[in-house]
């Protein structure tokens, strides 16, 4: 990382990739999610790419032990001997799941107990405390096919009384009805959709580390922020560390919304890596994760053209906070400048797309 960078844009760029504790800002969700785990429910946890997933599915383990005195244990899906990181079969999966299961075993003075292949999490109900497993990227098993997917998320969902899971699950188009009838509609599952964040939790995420170092972000620019991120956790980072790359290395003092139009401006975004990787996950989700009915959605929303859309994907997209309605029953509209400027590009064949 360049030495001449603003202090202030490596913390935002740091947080891009793995979010300190003091940053969490959906604690108060963590916990009502807690409460469901350690009440006897599985947390399905739902959304698009980069939408937080994976840190909440952290936050959930954590207070979950908390609240209990459990312990917990969590493993990715993706295959870390492949470069495409897909699993190839379900024994191989199966045989992970039981090396950390084994793992855990050994890490709280259980050594005599061993993990059945067939029924890996088994046997962890002859421990007395409650105990969390978390599986992040359960995406990766779509190269197993639907069947040796609903093998694998079955044995995750079957577990001892002692024993609850969390289950990361990415809105894909081509796994969203796999997900839907193996792990939303089992029975004991509760499902969260990850919501944007609220204005609060904005502050948290950008004003706190910023007065830190000197920095104030003016209420105007703040609100900029929001409009262009649709208050988009992964969005805001990659926005603040773009901008405040672009500041002298030790300015101390206002940031305004005048600056914000200056320094992010969509049509240059793509000339930083940070901007285009928000480039390319728009892209992402628009073309491969969103059901044609949602991006169909989008696309008209992004033209401001009459068609028919779905309620379904309005409710969808709304669940998601990708779109929004105004009070009173006025206007849909799309949540965030640059999720709506990528569809509306798309539109206008300024970006050509296809889809397998």
């Amino acid at each position: 990382m360049s030495s001449d960078l603003h202090p202030l844009a490596e913390r935002y760029l740091d947080a891009i990739y793995e979010l300190p504790d003091d940053l969490r800002a959906r604690k108060e969700l963590d916990d009502e999610l807690a409460a469901h785990m350690t009440g006897g429910h599985h947390i399905c946890i739902r959304g698009f790419w980069r939408i937080g997933k994976t840190t909440m599915m952290k936050g959930i383990l954590q207070r979950a032990c908390e609240r209990s005195g459990g312990a917990a244990f969590m493993l990715d899906m993706r295959d870390p001997d492949r470069e495409d990181g897909l699993p190839q079969t379900v024994d191989a999966v199966m045989a992970r799941i039981s090396a950390k299961v084994n793992e855990f075993l050994g890490r709280v003075g259980a050594k005599e107990l061993k993990a059945d292949p067939k029924k890996p999490l088994e046997v962890l109900g002859e421990l007395a405390a409650p105990i969390f497993v978390a599986f992040d990227e359960l995406i990766a098993l779509s190269a197993l096919g639907p069947e040796g997917m609903t093998t694998v998320i079955e044995s995750m969902l079957t577990t001892p009384k002692n024993v609850k899971v969390a289950v990361v699950c990415h809105r894909h188009r081509d796994l969203d009805a796999l997900f839907e009838s193996v792990v939303v509609a089992h029975a004991g599952v509760a499902t969260v959709v990850v919501p944007p964040i609220s204005d609060e939790e904005l502050v948290t995420l950008v004003q706190d580390p910023a007065m830190a170092l000197g920095v104030t972000f003016e209420n105007e620019a703040l609100g900029a922020l929001a409009e262009i991120s649709g208050n988009r956790p992964w969005e805001i980072f990659s926005l603040c560390a773009v901008l405040t790359s672009k500041l002298p290395k030790d300015f101390k003092g206002t940031i305004t919304a005048a600056q914000i139009d200056e320094l992010v401006n969509l049509d240059t975004l793509g000339e930083s890596d940070e901007g285009r990787a928000l480039l390319d996950n728009h892209l992402r989700i628009l073309v491969t994760a969103m059901s044609a009915e949602e991006r169909t959605v989008m696309e008209l929303l992004s033209a401001g053209k009459d068609g028919e859309a779905t309620e379904d994907a309005l409710n969808r997209l709304q669940e998601a906070g990708f779109v929004v309605q105004g009070e009173e029953g006025e206007a849909f509209a799309i949540n965030g400048a640059l999720i709506e400027f990528v569809s509306r590009a798309i539109v206008e064949g300024v970006i050509r797309v296809s889809v397998e």
